[in-house]
């Protein structure tokens, strides 16, 4: 283990206790050596949240609810993009609330080290992440769902398909009034088929999403994964009370009011940029942006 990791660890824990801390969030994948990472949680000493791409990676034994683990894509990210998505998924997963204080400890994408503390006040409004990132997620919708469709919008924001950008959007959970909200563009591409071939949650469904990811309208997506539409036009009955950033288009702006009267939660991919927009409550929680090629060193 690389002496920088060690130490900013340490130094993370003492910050974590000094300010009132809820947890430190440990981006593990810095080291590969199991003892290595127990070792890293035994210095922390502190309820710790450990950040992993490995599907099949363990917590240390032994430390029950002080430790837990949140998975995120296997892909190359800004350390800002490793933080709204670990907070996010540890959101999803009960991990962390409103109002709480993490320590955020990460490092440039690769590199094997952590060179980075960052403080996160999950209450108010920062540059990173809205108050409501770190609300639970909308009733009806299980953080399996939400994970998964963030690593798919995740991955067709930095890939594109077949080497071309993609702009899409998806909305997920409150199913039944985003339908009632929208009207179909063109001959739904899933009806009639059983739930179980179009959820999600299958990952021989991730080529098939991909593939309609090219066509107008959004995707209606159930709580629990399954794919109810695609190619949906939405016609939402109401629209934000906050006006969206400048630069954001038709497509934002249809995700951002449609969670105005409904439940759901929003994920929209911008063609021109990859950057993946979430909105809730006609708010945007958070953006992540696709890192520069050839480099992820910024935040």
């Amino acid at each position: 283990m690389k002496p920088l990791t060690r130490c900013l660890v340490r130094h993370a824990h003492a910050i974590a206790r000094e300010v009132g801390a809820r947890a430190v969030l440990l981006y593990a994948d810095v080291v590969e050596d199991d003892q290595d990472i127990l070792d890293l949680v035994q210095d922390v000493d502190f309820r710790v949240i450990l950040v992993t791409r490995r599907a099949d990676f363990r917590k240390p034994a032994g430390w029950g609810d002080l430790c837990e683990v949140v998975r995120v894509p296997d892909l190359k990210m800004t350390r800002a993009g490793q933080i709204k998505i670990a907070v996010l998924v540890a959101a999803a997963e009960g991990y962390i609330r409103p109002n709480e204080r993490i320590v955020c400890t990460t490092g440039i994408d690769g590199s094997g080290r952590i060179d980075t503390i960052l403080v996160l006040e999950m209450g108010s409004e920062i540059e990173l992440l809205a108050g409501q990132a770190a609300e639970p997620l909308p009733e009806g919708v299980t953080p399996a769902a939400f994970e998964r469709l963030l690593t798919l919008a995740s991955e067709l924001g930095l890939e594109g398909r077949e080497g071309r950008p993609v702009g899409t959007l998806f909305v997920l959970g409150d199913s039944e009034s985003v339908l009632s909200q929208s009207r179909q563009l063109v001959i739904n591409p899933f009806f009639g088929y059983p739930e179980e071939e179009r959820n999600i949650l299958d990952p021989r469904l991730e080529e098939t999403i991909k593939e309609f990811s090219a066509i107008d309208g959004a995707f209606i997506i159930r709580g629990d994964g399954v794919v109810l539409s695609a190619g949906r036009y939405l016609t939402p009955a109401a629209r934000p009370e906050v006006p969206l950033a400048q630069g954001l288009g038709t497509r934002h702006e249809a995700a951002a009011s449609i969670t105005v009267t409904t439940n759901a939660v929003a994920l929209c991919i911008s063609q021109s940029t990859g950057t993946i927009s979430i909105f809730r409550r006609g708010r945007l929680m958070t953006d992540i942006q696709k890192p520069r090629s050839h480099s992820s060193d910024g935040l």
